[in-house]
């Protein structure tokens, strides 16, 4: 593994010569908050960024953290609960047709729940539409963006974090993952294992449609994060205080993910 010191060496000479675009969803916390503050560190604060997600408040505290270079540049956080996919097109829609062009797309947002298949309004269950079906949104309404800036010859790169590596066959009689959903704790291996594979699959997609934008997905392994404490599970909410109470750590701080996130994305090839 690349050490921490040398990711953070080339995250520093990365110096483009444009104002970079940077659209975070979920950036309000754990990993999109660190690979936010990643990326306005390295571009020494020149650069546009808005956090899409639920908390303004944390958004809020987030924004005015990040390092700045003196000039008027985008800070903004814009409200999006992207359990509903409606909201994701059109929050996205709208990022599109602010921003003629857009470099970097993170998209981290997401939900740890056991309560089985729990549809929205939509009839989409509140976990796929989150971890799944609006990230596949928000990059569909930024492609016009984002071919703008290769096109410019800027960067053009989208990340969307899960687990990658992790996929397993994707059972095709159970597409919406109801089945899986359904059975609990039962159905967990299957569900990581398979939205691990939508992931992988939808950044191959996008991929092949648009060769000379990079889209990938990552899995960063195991961070320290507030997704467990935040789950509205409450074993799984246990399960983050039993870690405290014994002291089990191990996890990566959203410091470091953020660099070894953008290292990764910067240094991957379309």
């Amino acid at each position: 593994m690349t050490t921490l010191a040398d990711i953070i060496a080339a995250n520093a000479a990365w110096a483009p010569s444009y104002v970079p675009v940077g659209i975070f969803v979920g950036g309000t916390s754990g990993i999109g908050h660190g690979i936010a503050e990643a990326f306005a560190r390295h571009t020494h604060g020149r650069a546009h960024i808005v956090l899409v997600g639920r908390n303004e408040a944390a958004a809020r505290t987030i924004l005015a953290r990040l390092p700045s270079s003196g000039e008027v540049y985008t800070r903004e956080f814009i409200s999006c609960d992207l359990a509903l996919v409606a909201n994701a097109k059109r929050t996205s829609a709208q990022l599109a047709a602010r921003f003629s062009r857009v470099n970097i797309v993170f998209l981290t947002a997401g939900a740890i729940s056991l309560k089985g298949f729990d549809p929205t309004s939509e009839k989409i269950d509140r976990q796929m539409a989150s971890l799944y079906y609006s990230k596949w949104a928000f990059i569909a309404s930024l492609l016009p963006s984002l071919r703008a800036a290769r096109g410019a010859g800027e960067d053009a790169r989208v990340a969307a974090v899960h687990t990658a590596g992790r996929g397993m066959p994707v059972d095709l009689g159970d597409l919406g993952l109801e089945g899986a959903l359904g059975r609990g704790m039962r159905g967990v291996r299957s569900l990581v294992g398979q939205l691990a594979s939508y992931q992988d699959l939808m950044a191959e997609a996008f991929g092949e449609r648009d060769p000379t934008i990079t889209f990938t997905h990552t899995f960063p392994g195991s961070v320290d994060t507030p997704i467990l404490r935040a789950s509205p599970s409450l074993a799984l909410r246990i399960a983050h205080y039993v870690r405290l109470a014994l002291h089990i750590r191990g996890e990566m701080s959203i410091g470091e993910c953020g660099e070894r996130q953008l290292y990764g994305l910067l240094n991957v090839s379309a």
